[in-house]
């Protein structure tokens, strides 16, 4: 007896699917500021007008003061010597309200009056901002796989009996 017996050739097919991880980081953008600030000096122009601080105004009170007590002291040193000069003289008891007459009819001070100062004051101006930036952007991994292919050969087996 003769038996034949045919498999055919077949294979196996698994189909693994494209994997994509996809990743996306948003751009990021820290701001700072400072300001605005205006800074303004108006130191000097105040000193001119006489209206400055603690500093100028002690300093000018203090030389003014050193100025008047010489001045003084000069007159009164110049009425001492005149009366002594003078002493002994037909009309020696006038010589004090002649002094005092004499320093009634001296000049009155001129007056100096300024609206504005001339000097201006001293304005500075701060603005400023500091950005930091880290740009984004998309990260795609993704993984491919062969597909895995199992052959199975086919084969023509003969048997013969007798």
């Amino acid at each position: 007896m003769l038996q034949i017996t045919t498999t055919y050739p077949r294979f196996d097919l698994e189909i693994y699917w494209p994997r994509a991880e996809i990743r996306q980081e948003v751009s990021k953008v820290q701001v700072e500021t400072t300001g605005p600030e205006i800074k303004i000096d108006q130191l000097q122009s105040r000193n001119e007008l006489g209206i400055g601080g603690f500093e100028f105004y002690s300093r000018q009170v203090r030389d003014g003061a050193n100025q008047k007590a010489i001045e003084a002291i000069g007159k009164m040193a110049a009425a001492g010597d005149e009366v002594v000069q003078r002493a002994g003289h037909f009309r020696e008891e006038m010589i004090l309200a002649e002094q005092v007459r004499r320093a009634m009819l001296e000049e009155v001070p001129e007056l100096n009056i300024r609206a504005a100062p001339t000097t201006r004051p001293k304005i500075t101006f701060n603005y400023q901002q500091d950005i930091r930036w880290s740009q984004g952007g998309v990260n795609i991994a993704h993984q491919l796989r062969p597909p895995k292919i199992t052959w199975h050969l086919g084969g023509v087996k003969v048997d013969v009996r007798v």
